[in-house]
């Protein structure tokens, strides 16, 4: 008797919620999927059962009911540029989706990706943002060589004719972790001298993606980790003091109040995860279109032999970023390797102003994935198809407001900078060939 009137009591209570989230609720107005109005598990359907599905699904909701969809009972996303402006380029009000960041973040509770509270981040960001000034970056230039010079040998070496292939995907990432732990510890991992290419923390950075729109549901704990490093150089800060260059830790370690050890290591675990991704997967991104267009790969190759005639010795960063041709091109490939497409929630506050044009209730979730913004026709036209001459025209300003494709922070300088120096030397000093196969 008493699980029934358990179970009528229930049905009760989810009736009532169910009635006041279609009827009443403040976004009830905004069209969508009746089910996604009812539950946050629309979204969660089409990220695990549907393997990361969920962008397709919104751009479906979109092109169906327009601008402004409901994207879960207290969820909106947008499809214009003013909302995504509003949203994260002026967004001072809104603060980051706790129950969102603590999900993907969970195994770095303590670093930087985790950080909801806007004055916690902001100190942080203050002590990280000197590393990824423009002189930072330039200082680090003879670093960043070095790593592709090794990369450049391992591939003739190893990959010097047409029976042998390299994914450039993993060679790309090894590249980048090379450089990024470097930077960090003054001590890389030295993914490039592995056999094969293959090593434990690519094998986890893989699996990491792999997991983690389980991750975003059912957060679990998982780490690389890089207690090792961080613990070295705690109890001997003064090895920093022998490094070739300025490193991210010689900054954290600085203050005297420190971040603990526990938020060193999951600093750590982002920026390198962070630093070898986006880096990596744009480099392999812009080398397969180069490769698929023979015309962009002979005229990136024509610019760079005009001012770059003894290609045995390598060509500076300065240099490299005023080639026209080759700034359009990375700017291009920016624009289709979006760093992270799932849309980053964040929530209204009171005195948040209008949200592309709309007033939005505060505590009301809202997002906009960057793929709707890169792809927008309006700004891009014919924006699925990779061209870089688009970037060669008189006014570019709208376009490069538009462009965010590691969002808006300062860590795009050491982006910038290595794919000059990638691009550069790859196609100065390679003669790379594109493998078709049947995925191609």
């Amino acid at each position: 008797m008493y699980y029934l009137l358990f179970l009528y009591a229930a049905l009760f209570y989810l009736f009532v919620v169910a009635f006041y989230r279609t009827s009443f609720h403040p976004l009830h107005k905004y069209p969508g999927p009746v089910l996604a109005a009812l539950t946050s598990w629309y979204a969660a359907y089409y990220n695990i059962v549907k393997g990361g599905g969920l962008l397709a699904e919104i751009e479906r909701l979109h092109k169906l009911h327009g601008p402004v969809i409901r994207l879960g009972p207290n969820t909106l996303h947008f499809n214009y540029r003013q909302a995504y402006h509003d949203i994260y380029t002026y967004g001072a009000t809104l603060a980051k989706d706790k129950e969102f960041y603590s999900a993907i973040g969970v195994h770095v509770p303590q670093g930087s990706l985790s950080f909801c509270d806007p004055e916690v981040a902001k100190q942080r960001r203050g002590l990280l943002q000197p590393l990824f000034s423009r002189k930072a970056v330039i200082s680090l230039e003879y670093t960043i060589q070095q790593k592709i010079d090794k990369l450049l040998a391992v591939l003739k070496n190893n990959y010097n004719s047409s029976s042998t292939t390299v994914s450039m995907a993993v060679a790309y990432r090894a590249l980048t972790t090379d450089i990024i732990t470097s930077y960090c510890f003054a001590e890389s991992v030295n993914i490039l001298d592995s056999p094969g290419l293959s090593h434990p923390i690519l094998r986890g950075m893989k699996e990491t993606v792999k997991k983690i729109w389980f991750q975003r549901h059912f957060p679990f704990f998982m780490k690389l980790g890089y207690e090792r490093q961080i613990d070295s150089l705690i109890k001997n800060p003064e090895a920093l003091s022998m490094a070739e260059h300025e490193t991210v830790f010689h900054h954290l370690l600085e203050p005297k109040d420190h971040p603990s050890r526990s938020s060193l290591v999951d600093e750590a675990f982002l920026l390198v995860g962070g630093g070898s991704d986006t880096v990596g997967n744009a480099c392999n991104i812009g080398t397969f279109y180069a490769l698929k267009y023979p015309s962009i790969h002979e005229r990136l190759k024509e610019e760079l032999e005009e001012v770059w005639v003894d290609k045995d010795r390598p060509m500076s960063y300065t240099t490299l970023e005023k080639l026209p041709y080759l700034t359009a091109f990375i700017k291009e490939v920016l624009r289709f390797s979006i760093g992270v497409i799932h849309p980053l929630p964040r929530v209204v506050g009171q005195s948040t102003p209008r949200i592309g044009g709309l007033k939005i209730p505060a505590g009301t979730t809202v997002e906009m994935s960057t793929m709707f913004l890169h792809m927008n026709p309006e700004v891009f036209p014919d924006p699925y198809i990779f061209n870089p001459d688009r970037w060669l025209v008189e006014d570019i300003n709208e376009m490069m407001l538009d462009l965010a494709p590691f969002s808006k922070g300062p860590r795009i300088c050491l982006a910038w900078c290595e794919l000059y120096l990638i691009f550069g030397n790859i196609f100065r000093r390679l003669d790379l060939k594109l493998h078709v196969t049947e995925d191609t």
